[in-house]
């Protein structure tokens, strides 16, 4: 890279050197021109002024008018002469400001010898050479000989300076184009020993990845899980064993193949087709995986449950250049799932079941202690009493610990349907008209801003956010709650809050207070110890988690985060 750099920045130098040798040269050649046509409109004023002097001087002397024919021819040619020496001189500025001094000079000479002819025409030689003996004439003349001499000079100083600047350009760049091209000689012999010492190694590492392609292929081959690779047409160039079994494809009949005839995937639910995980990975360039509920359907017309995920297959450069599947067959997992389902269920009805069976008496039990209270008021001491409230205290605490414990049993079922959406939204108008009462008795203010869509059940996002906002109301201090409900998303979940101004918590608990029948203040405030414990087991239910940090005496915030599923990027998009 270094004796590329290098390469370059010589080529560059060289070429810049020889772009202005050119340019100085082709100065130098502009100038000496210029300077020519300068030096030789003023040496033909200077030559022509002489001979109309000369021709001058003959008619003066003679009065004979052929002495005139070079006067004549001088006064014909002195105005074009002066245009060419305008012309010239107008490029530079410095003498275009002599040849404008020059100019009323040879008018002026001119004129003084036309005025000479005239008078010896006119009046004869003796007035005439009284004109000739004033030396206006000889003033004009040194005049233009010296500004026709100053030009010339100046001309010639230029083409001197000019030539000198090529001149020296034209060495500098002698000088580095030798030493450039020595450098570069010395870069080439390099370059040609590194280049054969590349096909050594490129030969080296071409049997290399012989061996490796060898050894993937083996491995791909001998692993218990089905692989399909496919070019970026989606047609298969590799299936492994496991893949021809579970499709029902042999090898030959599979590879060029594209990929949706040999892996067709439904939904199981609604029987539609479900795109090919490899065929999105090469699209986005990530890892895909498939939703729940997908099933395979053989070359033979068999249906099995599957789960995979595709990757895109890059190039060194990271070019897409196909795409890996890896799949395997989920119908044991089916059927335990199901097993544990059903189990679930009739653990469910008879928790159900149970709740009910100990509520009929409890109930009675509570009904039965109210009216006693009732009947014996102001007929039994103080100590029976309060005897009766103990009764009355337990029995309310058991039912709601009975109710609690229904809610623990009942938070199961996280599956979602691929496209199963909830607005956050929905389910806190739900709680907040859940807890009206316990709102309007507390004067307790409850704001959010704007929730997102989610990937959860709208019963369980009620719990969630009923205890957690039922928790803020309990446990709320000497002024008002408020409550403030909050989401924010990162790259692969929504994180929803619920802070408060209440009580807070001591850091030692911020870890405990999850765990069932766990409870920090005693029985000054209402509680079974069984709500967050359930709003945890929801959370983990959809893979995700909770916690809390508080502040005692300044109030707690409680955060729970719901990984994305299908269709997350659109949740994002409308939060």
């Amino acid at each position: 890279m270094a004796m590329l750099t290098v390469s370059v920045l010589l080529v560059a130098l060289m070429a810049g050197l020889s772009w202005k040798n050119g340019r100085d040269n082709a100065i130098a050649y502009d100038e000496s021109s210029l300077s020519q046509r300068i030096d030789e409109a003023a040496e033909a004023l200077l030559s022509t002024m002489k001979d109309a002097e000369t021709g001058q001087r003959g008619y003066l002397l003679t009065g004979d008018e052929q002495y005139l024919d070079s006067y004549n021819s001088a006064v014909a040619q002195i105005s074009s002469i002066l245009g060419k020496l305008r012309d010239a001189a107008a490029a530079r500025p410095h003498q275009a400001d002599r040849e404008k001094a020059l100019e009323p000079a040879v008018l002026a000479k001119m004129s003084e010898l036309a005025a000479t002819v005239d008078l010896r025409r006119s009046q004869g030689l003796p007035p005439a050479l009284r004109a000739v003996e004033t030396d206006a004439g000889k003033r004009y003349m040194d005049d233009i000989r010296t500004q026709s001499a100053a030009m010339r000079d100046i001309a010639a100083r230029r083409v001197a300076v000019f030539s000198a600047i090529a001149e020296t350009s034209a060495g500098r760049l002698r000088i580095v184009s030798t030493a450039g091209s020595l450098i570069l000689l010395g870069f080439l012999a390099i370059s040609a020993v590194t280049v054969l010492r590349g096909l050594a190694l490129r030969e080296d590492l071409y049997h290399r990845a012989t061996s490796d392609a060898e050894l993937l292929s083996v491995t791909l081959s001998s692993i218990g899980d089905a692989v399909i690779a496919t070019d970026t047409e989606s047609r298969i160039t590799f299936i492994n064993p496991v893949g021809q079994d579970l499709t029902g494809w042999n090898e030959k009949d599979a590879i060029g193949m594209p990929m949706e005839q040999v892996f067709r995937i439904v939904n199981e639910a609604t029987r539609a087709p479900v795109p090919s995980p490899a065929e999105r990975a090469m699209q986005t360039g990530t890892i895909v995986g498939l939703a729940n509920h997908t099933i395979l359907i053989t070359r033979q017309g068999k249906e099995i449950p599957i789960d995979d995920s595709g990757s895109p297959i890059r190039n060194p450069e990271g070019a897409v250049v196909g795409a890996i599947l890896v799949f395997r067959d989920i119908s044991e997992r089916h059927r335990s799932d199901a097993q544990l389902k059903a189990s679930n269920e009739q653990l469910q009805q008879f928790v159900t079941a149970a709740a009910h069976d100990l509520r009929a008496p409890l109930n009675s039990t509570s009904v039965y202690t109210e009216l006693l209270a009732r009947r014996l008021a102001g007929q039994i001491d103080a100590e029976r009493e309060q005897i009766l409230g103990y009764v009355q205290s337990g029995v309310r605490r058991i039912l709601r610990l009975v109710d609690d414990l229904l809610a623990y049993a009942q938070a199961t079922h996280f599956e979602l349907e691929d496209d199963k959406q909830t607005p956050i939204e929905n389910a806190l108008n739900t709680v907040l008209e859940n807890l009206r009462s316990e709102i309007e008795r507390t004067a307790a203010t409850i704001t959010a801003e704007k929730l997102p869509v989610v990937a959860a059940h709208e019963s369980h996002l009620v719990q969630l956010l009923q205890n957690l906002i039922g928790n803020a109301l309990k446990y709320h201090g000497d002024i008002p709650p408020q409550v403030r409900v909050s989401c924010a998303n990162t790259e692969s979940e929504w994180v929803v809050s619920v802070s408060d101004n209440g009580v807070g918590i001591q850091p030692v608990y911020t870890q405990e207070i999850f765990k069932p029948f766990k409870r920090l203040h005693g029985d000054d405030r209402p509680g079974s110890g069984i709500g967050l414990a359930t709003c945890q087991k929801i959370v983990a239910g959809y893979g995700g988690r909770i916690w809390v940090t508080s502040e005692p005496g300044k109030g707690s915030t409680f955060f729970f985060s719901l990984p994305y599923r299908e269709g997350g990027a659109t949740n994002r998009a409308r939060a």
